[in-house]
């Protein structure tokens, strides 16, 4: 057996120089383990977001830079191998303890408590201190590795210190790339992440036992205490790993999991609620707190209320129409397929008479075969082409074919739009794949019509069609969709192309209008209304979306501020021909002619009751914040009675505005007390406060949350600063005989 170990030029123990670079490359291939799975064992509670590998990658290169630091002054000592080889060994500790300590650390800054619409700043924030407490001391110990490495080949083979820095450099690059391939496309599809971080940490344990007994000669052995320590911690935290898995393996309450995949994009999860026809299949990638990817329910066709993927169906319905009968065929593109809904919805809306084609595609390909194993996905029949593993705009460049539709449903990580799938080029791309005719619909989240996404959005369709966009709210979701169409106009609300209750849409797509009717519920933006900068080559999307979840965090707080606002109480005064309105407005309502129930609203003359009638019509609209805002500025202006309060604080629970409830519901406590008021009905006040208790509870965990995660960052803040200051230190220092502060050694020959 050949022997690794060699003396260094000072007579101390060394390694063989190769040995030694193979354990660098084998260190670096460690780093960018953590580097890549960091993002995949986080993503179950923080998503996998932009923001979230911003605050990764930032944390392991600025735990990099305090490594390179602590390693330089680690090698000023007699035997930097045997230094080597404790941070190696503890690197591999700290490796095989992250997937059993994930669960722990990130619940601490996302707590399972929190409200989905209290976790925006968490998702930001909490990720940060996250990744700093589980990251940051595994990247430093790495980065320790290399200047002691390069300490001891120096030492090893007296040669300079930039040929020793060189070749150590190389072996940890070439080890990185490695790694970088391997997480990617190997360790994390096939052994998952949490065996991807023991396996890794395996390796650095290997590399450190190694190193260690070249450090101590090559007959002797290591600290028997060292190892026994050693082994026993990596084999605790291997088992506490593996039990724990790597991400949370429960649902919400009633929801069963009924499977689980780590592909080479994201962590996958299928999960069932309800029973019977009522059942919902959900396919969740990267997702923490109540989003999802695609439903499927047992029966194909149109999905319950508040599922954007119905309204995907809604220019087949127009087409009809406008031909006055179903189209003899209807051929669809889809980027970003997912588990299929939109096919599910489209087959069960077209005519029998309609032969539909479908072109699905998905860049993950184990989402089509989740989606065809759990979503009933027809792969097979004629007229389905489904494809895995390609680029919806890529495959939309490679195909000649035209289409009736191009759905355009893509997002990385459930939450962005990629930039190039929504550049003004990308919408060209799509114009010239659509038949004269043809309509275009994307699905994009947002927080309104107004929202800087949406608009940004609209604006680049607008450019590259050259005609009008309209945008539609989907009721009672953050999800709006956009429909344009190439040479034409897409039908509007109060247009008879539009439809009406009336002369309803083929297929019962008749029951999306009435809620699109509303005023706030559409809107349309013209050719040169709205300028965008979306381009391939200058993309300010991420801008938008930052200024977009800052604008919804505004809207919800200038909310929560109105609950210090006191509130006026009166009394209605219904007159015989109110209440005739109100009971015709109810009834209009109930029919679902939300837009004449709205006009017979307005015409009640107590405001009050009014205001009511008009928050609580928003609400059936889907629209719960709009409804909301609306009543608040009635009652400033008119004061409230018990049932628009009720109506209030039910409102303000939806829309995570928990001190405005809470304020409301004293103001809804003191209006029954009011002699002449009508007290609400049994039971209501104690579902009220009971809601109002565990929105506030929700609302303090995630309070707590974001100041533990600040002061994490801030501790993290204060020892980076200390490595900075040992970087200056150093250049301080000037052993060299230099002038202090200068870039040039001070010359001891006259000029």
């Amino acid at each position: 057996m050949r022997d690794l170990s060699s003396s260094a030029g000072d007579g101390s123990p060394g390694l063989n120089p190769g040995a030694l670079l193979l354990v660098v490359a084998l260190a670096g291939g460690a780093t960018m383990v953590v580097e890549l799975g960091a993002v995949r064992l986080l993503a179950p509670w923080f998503g996998a977001s932009s923001s979230v590998w911003t605050n990764v990658i930032g944390v392991v290169l600025a735990a990099l830079a305090l490594g390179y630091t602590l390693g330089a002054r680690l090698a000023s000592g007699p035997v930097p191998l045997a230094r080597l080889s404790g941070v190696l060994l503890l690197g591999s500790v700290l490796a095989a303890i992250l997937p059993g300590l994930t669960p722990v650390v990130a619940g601490a800054f996302m707590p399972d408590g929190v409200a989905l619409s209290g976790a925006s700043r968490l998702l930001v924030w909490g990720s940060l201190a996250a990744a700093l407490v589980l990251f940051l001391p595994i990247a430093a110990c790495l980065g320790c590795a290399c200047p002691l490495a390069v300490e001891s080949l120096q030492r090893q083979r007296g040669d300079a210190a930039g040929h020793a820095g060189g070749h150590v450099l190389a072996a940890s690059t070439l080890g990185s790339l490695a790694g970088t391939f391997g997480t990617t496309h190997l360790f994390v599809p096939i052994l998952g992440t949490t065996w991807t971080f023991l396996g890794a940490g395996l390796v650095l344990f290997a590399c450190g036992l190694v190193v260690r007994l070249a450090s101590r000669g090559s007959t002797g052995a290591p600290g028997a205490g060292v190892l026994m320590a050693l082994v026993l911690g990596f084999g605790a935290s291997a088992v506490s790993s593996a039990l724990s898995g790597a991400g949370r393996s429960q649902g919400s309450p009633g929801e069963v999991t009924l499977a689980r995949a780590e592909s080479a994009y994201q962590s996958l999860r299928v999960t069932e609620s309800g029973e019977g026809e009522a059942r919902l299949r959900k396919l969740q990638v990267n997702e923490s707190l109540d989003s999802f990817q695609s439903v499927w329910a047992p029966e194909l066709g149109l999905l319950p209320g508040g599922f954007y993927y119905n309204h995907f169906a809604l220019p087949y319905g127009w087409a009809a129409r406008e031909q006055g009968a179903p189209p003899p065929d209807w051929s669809v593109f889809i980027v970003g397929l997912g588990g299929g809904s939109a096919v599910r919805v489209l087959e069960g809306v077209v005519s029998a008479d309609t032969s539909l084609a479908v072109t699905g595609v998905e860049l993950d390909p184990m989402v089509v075969e989740m989606a065809v194993e759990h979503f009933e996905l027809d792969t097979e029949s004629p007229g389905r082409t489904v494809v895995g593993g390609l680029d919806g705009r890529v495959a939309l460049a490679l195909e000649s074919s035209s289409f009736d539709q191009v759905i355009v449903d893509a997002y990385a990580n459930n939450m962005e739009v990629p930039p190039h799938l929504a550049s003004i080029e990308a919408f060209e791309l799509v114009h010239g794949r659509l038949r004269e005719g043809g309509w275009l619909t994307v699905n994009v989240g947002g927080f309104g019509g107004e929202d800087p996404v949406v608009r940004g959005i609209a604006g680049a369709i607008t450019e590259a069609f050259g005609t009008p966009v309209s945008i539609f709210r989907v009721p009672f979701s953050r999800n709006l969709t956009l429909h344009a169409r190439r040479g034409g106009e897409v039908p509007t609300p109060g247009t008879r192309a539009f439809g009406s209750l009336g002369a309803p849409l083929i297929g019962g797509l008749g029951a999306l209008l009435p809620p699109l009717q509303l005023p706030g519920a559409s809107f349309v933006v013209a050719p040169g209304e709205e300028a965008s900068d979306l381009r391939d080559q200058r993309s300010n999307l991420e801008f938008l979306q930052a200024r977009s979840i800052a604008a919804a965090e505004d809207r919800l707080g200038a909310l929560n501020a109105r609950g210090g606002r006191p509130t006026r109480l009166t009394v209605p005064e219904a007159s015989a021909e109110d209440a005739e309105r109100i009971t015709a407005s109810s009834a209009l309502a109930v029919r679902g002619d939300l837009l004449g129930a709205s006009e017979a609203a307005a015409a009640v003359a107590d405001p009050v009751s009014a205001a009511y009638l008009c928050a609580y019509l928003a609400w059936a609209g889907g629209d719960p914040q709009g409804a909301l805002e609306a009543a608040e500025v009635a009652m400033d202006q008119h004061g409230a009675d018990v049932t628009l309060l009720g109506l209030v604080v039910d409102l303000a629970l939806v829309v995570g505005a928990e001190r405005l409830a809470g304020a409301r519901l004293r103001d809804l406590r003191a209006a029954t007390e009011v002699a002449g008021m009508a007290p609400i009905g049994e039971g209501v006040l104690e579902r009220l406060a009971a809601g109002v208790e565990d929105a506030e509870t929700r609302g303090a965990i995630a309070s707590a949350a974001l100041r533990r995660a600040k002061l994490t960052a801030g501790a993290a803040a204060a020892l980076l600063g200390l490595a900075l200051l040992g970087v200056w230190r150093f250049v301080r220092s000037d052993p060299s005989g230099g002038t202090e502060g200068s870039l040039l050694p001070r010359s001891k020959v006259a000029v």
